[in-house]
């Protein structure tokens, strides 16, 4: 895992927005690609067998209309990533995606902006490395700091179509995130 060019295609997200009862959200999903780590999955390809896992401390939202636009502002937020050495994510039980090792540790360091019109959603935000530690990996030692020392900055599209919510919640979208290196820091 080295250090990607400036907006080389560092992550693939795949994962899903939740409403809590009390307005406040999350996100969270697996990696269908990660840089140079490899294999990422246990079996067939899916929340239930990825090795990697993120998920976001719970975020308020505030909505715009502008015409037939929707826009959200979501505040600054904390998202961790996870290794589990025995995949268990399941959509249906948000709590499995943050049961593995933290190894890194990311902050939106703006408001993410999001736009809704017809049955998409996108959204554009950038995050810094807050810390990140070794891992062992098949076979080998990794550090998301070597790949992405500054951050990453991901663009995201959602359905607006609803999922069958899990108890606790009122609301899931389903979203997929591709994620660029950020240049480094001058000065």
């Amino acid at each position: 895992m080295d250090l990607h060019p400036i907006a080389g295609v560092v992550w693939y997200a795949i994962g899903r927005f939740y409403e809590a009862q009390d307005g406040q959200q999350l996100d969270l999903g697996y990696f269908a690609h990660l840089g140079g780590l490899g294999p990422l999955f246990n079996g067939p390809p899916g929340e239930a067998t990825a090795f990697f896992t993120f998920r976001a401390e719970p975020f308020r939202v505030q909505t715009l209309q502008n015409g037939d636009l929707s826009v959200s502002l979501d505040a600054t937020g904390v998202f961790t990533l996870y290794l589990n050495r025995e995949p268990c994510g399941d959509f249906a039980d948000p709590d499995t995606f943050s049961r593995g090792e933290p190894i890194a540790m990311f902050e939106r360091f703006s408001t993410a902006v999001g736009t809704t019109v017809g049955p998409l959603a996108s959204n554009l935000f950038s995050a810094a490395l807050r810390s990140s530690r070794d891992f062992v990996f098949g076979g080998r030692t990794w550090n998301l700091a070597r790949l992405v020392p500054e951050g990453i900055t991901q663009l995201g599209t959602a359905s607006t179509t609803a999922l069958p919510p899990p108890h606790g919640y009122k609301t899931v979208r389903a979203f997929v995130g591709s994620a660029m290196a950020l240049g480094a820091r001058r000065g």
